[in-house]
């Protein structure tokens, strides 16, 4: 069904949203034009509230626009790279649509995500993921998971790792903000582990690995050759031998760095959603004592996930980006958006099997940068159609029909390295 979209289809819509399951909002009022319709919303702890009255007198928190080809390509039934969200739209069109007091934006995007959501499903139907889940295997996991201190230039460091299968070891690097369950459905899947001895561990400050004693008193803010001696120490502690190197976004960064800087300690690397910095990730809005850091970081990745990706993986990347530590997102995009790119000049072509796998709907490390990533570095560029940026967690089987036949060419190659 398709309907024309006018204020009494807004106000079915805005009528129809609900605020189950959020934290209670700041009492805000905002005025939206969408596709040249205006129209206010009241947003208070009882619900969302439709303002037909928009005149001189009214008065707003916030306003945001969003143009009617913008809106034309949100509602498609597979709408493109940067149309998948709200926050979508403001990272790849332009922050300028936001007017008036911006921090109380940031405060209501995950309502704005809702009224948006609505708004689209009332006018055009509601979208349906394509992709499928994997299934929810019954009874004990296959994974292990241990601690272990790790020694970084000097500072121990307290490490949460977990481990599956048999064969060629990988050592597996989360994304910003997030931690290793982004791996779960690798661990466990059968098909994979089979072969492979597949290693995710989480980096300091981030789900079970510990912070130093005194986070409360630091601004933490990774650095890249940090993070490279984070990964070099891990592989050493372990004594792996010429493992496979992956890693997602700020992972796949870093294995990019890795592939130019150090290609002799692994059999191959395969960069997901990898590219040389990106400063646009690096954002007032997920670090401020103003705005809930964990619902602002679900709307704000949301969009960076692909319309077909099935629902629950979808739900599970999000939830693992609700639980963050305060900071810790910001600390890793200034690794990616700031330290990274004053190193990305300088990198030399790898001397090891390199992979880029970057998904069409990555607006963070676009297919474009992870091309150029690719012919500075000497490596294979590979399009993953229908995902997003965080593909191993989001569609676990649309990313392992790229991922592991690269893990396979890898290793039939890593017996010429041992």
């Amino acid at each position: 069904m398709t309907r024309k979209l006018d204020h009494s289809l807004v106000q079915e819509a805005v009528k129809a949203c609900t605020l189950t399951g959020l934290p209670a909002p700041h009492r805000s009022r905002a005025l939206l034009e969408i596709d040249n319709v205006r129209f206010g919303v009241e947003i208070t702890r009882e619900g969302v509230h439709y303002l037909p009255d928009v005149g001189i007198n009214a008065s707003w928190d916030f306003s945001i626009a969003i143009t009617g080809e913008e809106w034309k390509l949100f509602c498609a039934p597979v709408p493109p790279r940067g149309f998948t969200s709200v926050g979508a739209i403001v990272s790849t069109q332009g922050a300028e649509r936001i007017g008036g007091d911006r921090a109380s934006w940031a405060r209501a995007t995950v309502v704005l995500d809702r009224i948006v959501e609505k708004l689209r499903e009332t006018q055009v139907g509601k979208r349906s993921p394509t992709a499928k889940a994997p299934p929810l295997r019954k009874g004990l996991s296959p994974i292990e998971g241990r601690y272990m201190t790790i020694d970084v230039n000097g500072v121990p460091q307290r490490i949460y790792f977990e481990a599956a299968g048999k064969g060629v070891p990988v050592v597996c690097l989360h994304t910003a903000g997030s931690d290793s369950r982004q791996f779960r459905h690798m661990l466990e899947d059968p098909e994979l582990t089979s072969r492979y001895r597949l290693y995710a561990f989480d980096l300091p400050w981030h789900g079970r690995s510990d912070p130093p004693d005194d986070w409360e008193d630091q601004r933490y803010a990774l650095t890249t050759q940090t993070y490279a001696d984070t990964v070099l120490a891990f592989i050493a502690a372990l004594d792996l031998d010429h493992p496979i190197l992956t890693g997602c976004s700020i992972g796949g960064a870093i294995c990019l760095y890795l592939a130019s800087n150090h290609s002799d300690k692994f059999a191959g690397v395969c960069a997901l959603e990898g590219g040389l910095g990106n400063p646009g990730r690096f954002v007032d809005w997920t670090n401020r004592l103003d705005v809930d850091h964990s619902a602002f970081m679900v709307s704000w990745e949301r969009g960076l996930i692909a319309p077909s990706s099935p629902a629950g993986p979808r739900a599970q990347t999000l939830w693992q980006y609700a639980q963050g530590g305060p900071g810790v997102y910001q600390g890793d995009t200034h690794f990616y958006s700031i330290d990274l790119p004053k190193h990305a000049a300088s990198l030399k072509p790898a001397t090891c099997p390199l992979y880029i796998l970057t998904g069409e709907y990555d607006y963070s490390a676009t297919v474009e940068m992870s091309r150029e990533a690719a012919n500075q570095l000497g490596g294979e560029l590979i399009v993953m159609k229908g995902c997003g940026h965080f593909p191993m967690s989001e569609d676990p089987i649309g990313c392992g029909k790229y991922l592991y036949p690269a893990f396979d060419a890898i290793a039939q190659t890593r017996t010429e390295k041992i």
